[in-house]
């Protein structure tokens, strides 16, 4: 076996939890469970724990890596017959190098299983007297996919932005005890499967950033280290999307979901594009494609770009930045009405009508991250046409989840649009919350500063985090029927911002919100206030209006709004309308003089 060379073994208390009977996991969140170096139990020769990717009613896909190369073999079988069943890959592993050491990447294709069914499994190499890579470890275990229009409740987890070591906004490359945690809470959490918001690997997502079970350091095995991504990855197939770091040839091998894109006519693969604003023609992974569990149609997007490689583009769109760049650039290439991706949405949607539809990209919608703020090109403004955002609304999309944001935010929707999620908080260096105010849409956000090492948060009304281990979290979602709910989780285990969505056809519009006052408070400040709207099925948001002309939009908690820009003297209407999660609305409006 290769000597691993330049850095040390790992050190301290380690949390990614190899040793729990990863076949009896509980649905209920659980406490990390210490484990010691290197996957104990495990064969020397095994340098990646096998992870699972490309999740159908009738499939999955296993990869781990090793020390020696060669035709590997996937044992499987119901549980407590774990190695009835037998399928060797057709080709050697492939030659990948982490951090100077040659090493071998293995994937198998599991085929011929049954819809909703639990499975556990093993791997082996493929020589003379075949090796047991986990050793004395238990047999991992895995559920497949719930077939499509079946009642069948499940849970889904949504996390992005992690494999880092950096910890507490320093890169020694110690442990990262709270992506550990996150980790840990992710194997124990009984989530059918996971959906990336993209961003994997710190910071260029090089064989070298995933790493091994051996080898530690900065930068070095930030996901596939014992602590990190062994133990969820055994039990948690996970669905990958690209995000702006990582944008290499390495993403698509290591999250192989062609089995899915293939399904769905979608595209995982390496796409040649042409110049945008001056940039480089280049070619980069591409992953877009979508698959349907129960009554649920997922689609996974790419909505992402380099940061290298924006030519003049500007990001004019942007407030108070120039990051947005690489949204402008991202919009020309993955967004215009011609192109492949948004035509290939266009018409899967459309072939998918009704039903509960979630969507999940890297680019956020809406974000107060002052650095990473919202994308402006993705979102459905008063004005613009033909957005991302629109085509998701229009098409009955319910729910969005985000990353790139290095933050957690819930964002109710404005007319025309999707209520959203920003999940980049599974182990990346956070980022603050709120540096260029709280849009009156963020109903709930968390960020942290380490340079004054403090909490952040939006609105005022939302608790300010006592440590940033309260703000790394992942998602953990429920689907009951045509209800879903969002149940973050930070990394020490503690649940929060805890919200339900009925997403069922609704043709009812929900009362009007009454009375509705409306004060002068300052020179150029009017103070409206109302009552309480109700709905049958969900009431959302209140949409705020001047003279016909939209103002704002605010959480269906919130029953007041401040109009800071009258100009006196003048005379005005405003009107307030209730709004369900099916965009049904009922108004009340009211003129006023000041």
């Amino acid at each position: 076996m290769p000597v691993f060379a330049s850095v040390g073994r790992r050190r301290g208390l380690h949390l990614a939890g190899a040793a729990v009977a990863l076949g009896a996991l509980s649905a209920a969140l659980a406490a990390p469970t210490p484990a010691l170096a290197d996957l104990p139990g495990a064969s020397p020769v095994l340098t990646r724990a096998p992870y699972l990717t490309d999740l159908t009613p009738t499939s999955i896909r296993v990869t781990w890596a090793t020390t020696t190369r060669s035709r590997q073999t996937v044992k499987y079988g119901p549980i407590g017959n774990c190695t009835a069943n037998s399928v060797t890959s057709a080709t050697l592993g492939t030659t990948i190098t982490v951090n100077g050491v040659t090493e071998y990447n293995n994937s198998v294709t599991v085929p011929n299983l049954s819809p909703d069914t639990p499975y556990c499994y093993r791997v082996f190499t493929g020589d003379a007297t075949p090796v047991d890579l986990l050793g004395t470890n238990p047999s991992p275990s895995f559920t497949t996919m719930v077939p499509g229009a079946s009642p069948t409740p499940f849970t889904f987890a949504v996390f992005g932005d992690w494999g880092d070591t950096t910890s507490n906004g320093v890169n020694s490359g110690a442990v990262n005890q709270d992506q550990a945690n996150v980790m840990s809470r992710l194997a124990a959490s009984g989530a059918r499967f996971a959906l990336s918001t993209g961003d994997v690997a710190y910071p260029s997502g090089s064989q070298t950033n995933y790493g091994d079970l051996q080898q530690s350091g900065v930068n070095i095995s930030g996901v596939f280290a014992p602590e990190y991504y062994a133990a969820p990855g055994q039990v948690l197939p996970m669905f990958a999307t690209n995000g702006n770091h990582g944008r290499n040839t390495t993403l698509l091998p290591t999250w192989p979901e062609t089995a899915v894109a293939a399904a769905s006519n979608g595209v995982y693969s390496q796409v040649s594009y042409p110049s945008f604003f001056g940039s480089t023609p280049a070619s980069y992974p591409t992953t877009y494609y979508a698959f349907t569990s129960g009554g649920v149609r997922f689609y996974v997007l790419d909505a992402s770009w380099s940061d290298s490689n924006v030519g003049t583009a500007d990001g004019n769109n942007c407030e108070g930045t120039d990051h947005c760049a690489i949204y402008q650039v991202d919009a020309a290439a993955h967004w215009a009405t011609t192109s492949a991706e948004y035509q290939w949405l266009q018409q899967d949607l459309a072939a998918h009508p009704g039903g509960v539809k979630v969507a999940a990209f890297h680019f956020p919608l809406r974000s107060d991250d002052p650095t990473e703020p919202d994308d402006e090109y993705l979102k459905n403004n008063p004005g613009s046409s033909n957005t991302l955002e629109q085509l998701l609304h229009d098409n009955g999309v319910g729910l969005v989840f985000n990353g790139h944001s290095h933050i957690y935010q819930r964002n109710v929707a404005p007319p025309g649009g999707v209520p959203s999620y920003v999940t980049g908080g599974a182990g990346a260096k956070l980022s603050s919350i709120g540096g260029h105010g709280c849009h009156p849409t963020d109903a709930y956000g968390l960020g942290w500063s380490y340079s004054s090492n403090v909490g952040k948060r939006c609105p005022s009304t939302v608790p300010v985090p006592a440590a940033d281990a309260n703000v790394h979290h992942f998602l953990l979602v429920s689907v009951n029927g045509s209800t879903l709910t969002v149940t973050p989780t930070d990394s020490l285990g503690n649940t929060f911002d805890v919200q339900s969505y009925n997403l069922a056809a609704d043709g009812t519009a929900p009362t009007a919100p009454s009375p509705l006052t409306v004060t002068r408070t300052a020179s150029t400040t009017m103070q409206l206030t109302w009552g309480a709207a109700t709905d049958d099925t969900q009431l959302a948001t209140y949409d705020v209006y001047r003279d016909g002309t939209y103002m704002a939009t605010v959480p269906r908690e919130v029953l007041t709004f401040s109009d800071k820009t009258a100009v006196c003297p003048a005379s005005y209407t405003y009107e307030v309308r209730a709004r369900d999660l099916a965009g049904n609305t009922a108004g009340t409006s009211t003129p006023v003089t000041c």
